[in-house]
């Protein structure tokens, strides 16, 4: 089989795709992340800052026209239907850009990492999507320590995102992430020799 294959890596906040995402960089994968990319426009792409600004106010960026971080954290997680309006403007921009990156790459397997596969419909353009599953309470205890959040943060932002049982359901291969970083890159390591079979 010749064909190119996109592979998915979602998890929840705090299970480690991101990690996971650098182990497959390691064995020579390419991998595009979702977040990386988003960021990126945010800076360069004056288009969509004026549509966030027209669907949230002024107030989503900084005094020099950039978009603020800390002020679009409090207004975007400040409910689901405020998650669903910013992903709605931001998610055509994001997309059209990791399909421009994808175009260029000649791996036959490229990875999509997005922490909201699920959630903004990115998964339905993917081969197969790849799940890392960490137990809630490991999540929290890495967040805490890695970001510095309260427990009260951080479970509000987990109440943001499709429950992990739903992605259990939806993923086509899981990888559970509640060990050692070791223990994850001998995981991602056999996984990928597994990808190499399809």
């Amino acid at each position: 089989m010749t064909e190119k294959l996109k592979i998915g890596i979602t998890g929840g906040v705090g299970s480690g795709k991101s990690l996971a995402a650098s182990y497959f960089e390691e064995l020579g994968y390419p991998v595009i992340y979702a977040d990386k990319v988003a960021k990126q426009l945010y800076t360069s792409n004056k288009l969509l800052l004026s549509k966030l600004v027209k669907e949230f106010g002024k107030s989503i960026i900084d005094e020099h026209g950039n978009l603020s971080r800390e002020n679009a954290r409090k207004i975007i997680f400040s409910s689901k239907k405020n998650i669903k309006r910013v992903n709605s403007v931001v998610h055509p921009f994001v997309f059209r850009q990791m399909d421009k990156i994808y175009s260029k790459l000649k791996s036959r397997i490229v990875f999509f990492e997005a922490a909201i596969m699920f959630e903004s419909g990115s998964y339905k353009r993917m081969n197969y999507v790849l799940l890392i599953f960490t137990n809630k309470e490991l999540r929290i205890k890495r967040l805490v320590k890695r970001d510095n959040l309260s427990r009260a943060d951080i479970l509000k932002i987990m109440k943001m995102q499709l429950p992990e049982t739903e992605k259990l359901k939806r993923a086509d291969f899981v990888i559970k992430n509640n060990s050692t970083p070791a223990a994850l890159k001998r995981k991602i390591t056999a996984f990928s020799k597994i990808l190499e079979e399809l």
